[in-house]
Order: structure tokens, then sequence, then C-alpha cells
């Protein structure tokens, strides 16, 4: 998160961050130009040339936006900013929207404040896209909480040193004068990338200890101290206002103009019938240096990684059905330790091979099931067996689980959608979410997953016939999912929440009580009781039937936010007063595909894989498990380096810009 010094260091921050792709909007998307990788070619197999050999992977970076927003809705906390940069700026914003900066920034009764508001826009980024927007404080800010508050209409754009934007039109082919317009140095503001806007979270996670177990009180005396509430996220709260695709750049000892055009040609082939409703992914750009623009196919919009270690393999000149190369691979897709390779080199021929996979459905190795399923759910084909083979893998396998999701996520018809309902009602609190989050991906209005919006946040009920769970997520979405039928609370308890709410039980009781405190004064803790003896208090009350899923009801609709949702659930459990499980963040975990091509030569019953995934599950990350990547999987460029196409194996779905 970015929390600047001041103004200048602000701006420089989002600068150096992205110096890889910061000028590709404003440049016409132009690619990031550094030293290129060469391929090590053997003239005897040119005929066997595949796209990988030939291209390298460019404009792969993020691009860091940002501005300066406005928060309105606080509760008293707010504050009027200083005179400074920060607030000229903000100013020149209001006045473009017809605003008044006096009356809205200098409110008496602090209910606006003056935030910095940044974002990132992924490679492979489209229009209409959702992205995670960050909020802060500048440090001299006189403003205590962003609880509760909305971030106004905010544009988010890039910025660029004059001197590093010269250089890069100049290495793109572009002409430019002789003498520059402007000094080096000198910051330019990029264009409108992103707008963001919504309701802010702030303070939803809380790093004191908990009340302990089993005292069923948690009172002013034992409850943590306040979190950090200058600090805010906003999931999903920002537009991507325009299309980044990747590029695939042509090494320089290749024929470019012509090589370019056949690059796209095979990459529009090889790819038709995904989805894509044009039917085009790729395009040929030839003036100046000659390089291919590529968009990701639907089928994987939520695995770009996959996507582009499939288009490297994609095959200059098409294979025949009796070529020996295509023959030798269908024999190894039926081996385990050689089966993920070779589906992935199959699925690089396009719907032709389509038959010899289904072979490997046929097969008992869960690790050819695997490679065979997944790669015909990719190639757009919802086949009922693929569908059948991937639920079952992502019950019995943790180490194939987040693969095989992410997998049935990939299309949207019955057959897959079917399998993750089915998953939804089985197995541990991770299998359970993740196949929620994977339906949800797929089609959020399935009847089986419809929820209801609760001011900031989502609430769902699912599974009503399977044992009750309660999730949270504290990352990339606002949302409770409620699985069984009832969620039973007991008391006797007694929970403030924040400085307004008290939720309370007593022994005996029927019912509980839920209290908001509503002063005109600064809030300060007080009980209820203490607040019914004030004068300058009021307090409102609900009765609710004590299950969770009417709690949560009671405390938005005394107002309460998503932040003090969380917190009733977290206490509620310290406490030991709800009668079900609860799980935080239990998205399944995952090593990579290139990792598990590795283990499949030592693991034929993939248990030595599981029970490396567990592993990372309680701690660690995949990517330091010690086992070495493919030099295959080293394609996508990085400034000076050639990292792995799959940076974080840890998530479900890797790009995570397909929206909430």
């Amino acid at each position: 998160m970015l929390i600047p010094h001041n103004r200048r260091r602000f701006l420089t921050q989002s600068l150096l961050a992205g110096l890889s792709g910061a000028m590709a909007a404003a440049t016409g998307c132009m690619p990031q130009e550094t030293k290129r990788a060469q391929a090590a070619e053997d003239p005897d197999k040119e005929q066997f040339a595949t796209i990988g050999m030939k291209t390298v992977i460019g404009n792969a970076d993020p691009i860091p936006v940002s501005s300066v927003g406005l928060v309105w809705n606080l509760k008293g906390t707010g504050s009027s900013p200083q005179a400074d940069g920060w607030r000229s700026t903000l100013e020149n914003a209001m006045k473009k929207r017809k605003l008044t900066p006096k009356e809205i920034l200098d409110d008496p009764k602090r209910t606006t404040s003056l935030v910095l508001v940044s974002a990132q826009v992924p490679p492979g980024a489209r229009v209409g896209d959702r992205l995670d927007v960050d909020v802060s404080l500048p440090p001299a800010s006189k403003t205590t909480s962003l609880k509760g508050g909305i971030l106004d209409v905010c544009d988010l754009t890039n910025y660029e040193l004059a001197g590093n934007a010269r250089q890069q039109l100049t290495d793109s082919g572009i002409a430019v004068g002789k003498v520059p317009l402007t000094g080096a140095g000198t910051l330019l503001m990029g264009n409108r990338l992103a707008v963001a806007e919504g309701t802010l979270v702030a303070g939803t996670i809380v790093s004191a200890s908990d009340p302990k177990p089993g005292s069923g009180i948690a009172n002013s005396e034992d409850a943590p101290p306040e979190p950090e509430l200058r600090v805010a996220k906003i999931w999903g709260g920002a537009v991507c206002h325009f299309d980044r695709p990747y590029y695939f750049l042509l090494n320089d000892n290749a024929p470019q103009p012509r090589l370019a055009m056949v690059v796209a040609s095979r990459l529009n082939s090889v790819f038709h019938g995904t989805g894509d409703r044009a039917g085009k992914i790729a395009e040929a750009k030839v003036q100046g240096k000659p390089l291919v623009a590529v968009f990701v196919p639907p089928t994987y919009r939520l695995n770009h990684p996959r996507f582009l270690m499939v288009a490297r393999q994609v095959p200059l000149v098409p294979v025949t059905a009796n070529d020996p190369t295509r023959k030798k691979l269908e024999g190894e897709l039926l081996s385990p330790e050689s089966a993920i390779v070779a589906a992935l080199k199959l699925e690089a021929y396009g719907s032709e091979s389509e038959d010899a996979l289904r072979v490997g459905l046929e097969e008992e190795s869960p690790w050819v099931k695997f490679a065979a399923s997944s790669s015909l759910c990719y190639l757009g084909k919802a086949d009922p067996r693929a569908a059948q083979a991937l639920g079952e893998l992502a019950f019995k396998h943790p180490a194939l689980r987040s693969h095989c999701l992410t997998a049935l996520a990939s299309q949207d018809d019955a057959p897959c959608t079917e399998q993750l309902v089915e998953l939804m009602r089985k197995g541990d609190a991770s299998l359970r979410y993740g196949a929620f989050s994977a339906l949800r991906t797929a089609d959020e209005t399935h009847e089986a997953i419809r929820g209801r919006r609760m001011g900031s946040f989502h609430l769902h009920m699912v599974a009503s016939d399977s044992e009750s769970l309660v999730h949270l997520t504290t990352e990339r979405r606002n949302e409770v999912v409620l699985f069984g039928k009832v969620w039973p609370v007991r008391g006797p308890f007694s929970i403030p929440l924040g400085n307004e709410f008290t939720v309370s039980m007593k022994d005996g009781d029927k019912a509980v009580t839920i209290s908001r405190i509503v002063t005109k004064k600064a809030p300060v803790y007080k009980t209820s009781e203490e607040a019914d003896a004030d004068d300058n208090y009021d307090v409102v009350k609900v009765e609710k039937r004590p299950d969770l899923s009417m709690l949560i009801t009671g405390v938005v609709e005394l107002g309460g936010t998503y932040s003090d949702v969380i917190e009733l659930i977290r206490r509620l459990t310290a406490a030991d007063c709800l009668g079900c499980k609860v799980a935080i963040d239990t998205t399944p975990r995952g090593i990579s595909i290139q990792q598990l091509a590795q283990i499949a030569r030592i693991d034929p019953t993939v248990m030595k894989a599981n029970k490396e995934v567990e592993r990372v599950q309680h701690g660690g990350d995949a990517l330091q498990s010690g086992i070495d990547l493919p030099s295959e999987a080293a394609a996508v460029k990085k400034q000076e380096e050639v990292p792995s196409l799959n940076r974080d194996p840890g998530r479900l779905f890797a790009p995570q810009n397909s929206g909430n």
C-alpha cells in the first residue's frame, strides 16, 4: 500500500514502481523494451519450431495507477486537508465536476477527508475488468478513521519521467525530435486508465489476541485495541478503462514482419472456438519493430499463466494427424510421469487433439486423468466425463484441487457447474469454499449461490443440505458465506463492536439483543446501560433469533458495516458461543503446473504432492518448496530477468482481474 510522505515522493514511487509498464497506455501500449533473450535454435529442427522458440513475452508487468480522492460519509472522524499540492490537485478535479471544494473539504462536521488512492492494472486486462483499490491518508492528515467512508468517483492515472518516455518512443521505432521539449526529469501525467469509487473496508483485520475461548464475555476490558483504521481497501473498486494485451516480441534474429503475421495466424487458428466471440485473439503489428498483440481467450481468463505456456507451445507449422510428433505425444499422455507435459503440448495443437485427450479419461492414473480432463476444459469442451473426473480429483487430491476448480470454472456449462455445486456440500472448508468461489466466477447468477447485498458486502446461504460452516473473507471480496441450514448462537455473552454496537444474550434468553448507541458527540465507549442513563445518547435496539444469519441481518439493519460483522463472528467464535465451524480465507492453495509435472515423475499416486500442498497450506510458499521448475517455464520477460510464468501459485485464479 502506498503511503507517501509528500506529494513528490508519492508521484515518484508510483513512477518507479511501474517504469516497465507505465507508458503502455500513454504511448499506445508500446512494449517494454529490454534486452531480449535469443532462442537457441537448431537448423535441423526448424520444421518443429514453436512460437516460444521465436518470441518472448512482453507487457507482462502490472501498471501502477494512482490519484488523490475524496472520501465522504465519515462519522465525525474526517478532517480538513491542509493547503498543499494534494489539496490543489483534488480541488481542481472537484471543480471540473462542478462541485464546491471549500464547502465539502472544510465541512465542520468532519464527514470528509482527502485520501491517496492507488491500484494496479494487471497484464492482459480488458475494458471493464475490476481492480482492487488501496486507500490511505497523507502523513499530515488529521483524519482518525476511514471506517464507513465512501470514496467518491476518482480517475486513476499513470506517470512517467519525460526522459524515459522519450527513450521508449525511440526504442519502439517512433521518430522524435533531436531537441527535447521538456527536461528529462520532468514528471508527465499519463492517461486515465481506471476509475475508482465505492464503500471502504477499514479495520477488518485486528492483530491483537482474541478474548479467551469459553469465557462467554467480551467486554471493554478484554477487547482488543482498535484496528488500523487510517488505511482501507475497496475490493474490485476500480474499473479498467483500456485493453492491455500481452506482447509476443520476436527474437532479433527472426524474419520480422512475415513471422509476426504467421504467429498471429497460428494463435487465431489454434484458439478459435475457445469462447472468443470475435474469433480472433492475436493481431500482428508490423510498423516499427514487429510484434504480436495477444488477448487471453475467455476459457483461459482465470489462468493467464497456462495460456502463455500453451501459446508458446503452438507449432509454427500445423501438425498433421499422422505426424510422428503427435503420435509420440499421444503415447506420452498415457504415462503418469509425462502426462502433464504431453497434454499441454496437445492442447497447443487445438481442437484436433480432443479425441486423443478423451482416451486419457479412460486411464486409472490420477495424473493422466488430471492432464487430459484439464486440457479438454480449456479447449472449450464441457465434456461430462472430463468434468466428473475433475470433480473427483478435486475431492481426493489437495495437490490438484486448485487446478481442477479453476478448470471447472473456465466453463459455465452444466457439466462443470453441477460438479461445483456438488463439491460445495462435502469435504473440508478449503474445498467447499473453493468450489463456491469457482462457481461464482463461472456464473454469478447461478441459483445455487445467489446472495443478498448487505450494504458493503454480500451474504450467501448455500448448500442447505450440508454440514454448517461459516466462511469469511478478508481479501479479494467482501462476503460472508454460510454453508448449511442453521448457524446457532448460544449465550450468555456481551460483545461490543467498536464504539457504537453491543450484541448480548443473557442466560435463559430466547433472543439476542443488538444495540446501537447514537450520539451527537464524538463516540466514546459506553455500555447500553450507561448510554440509557445519559441524556446525550440514544440507544436503538432490535431483538433477533439466536442464529448467526439473523444477527448479521440485525447489525446491518442498525447501520453496521462489513467490519462490524467480521468482528461479531470473530468474537462469537473466541467466546465459544457459535455452534458451528468458522473458516477464514480458505481458498485452496496449490503448486504450479510445472512443479506438478516434476513431481509426477517420482510420485505416481500423487501422495507426495498432496503432502507438499498440505505443508504449503500451513505456512511457506510453494515457489520455495525446493522443486526446480522446467526451463520452459522461464518465458515471461520482467525487466532484465525471465521469471516463472506462475508468479503466485497460491491463488485459486491466477490473474484475479475478472471482477467480483
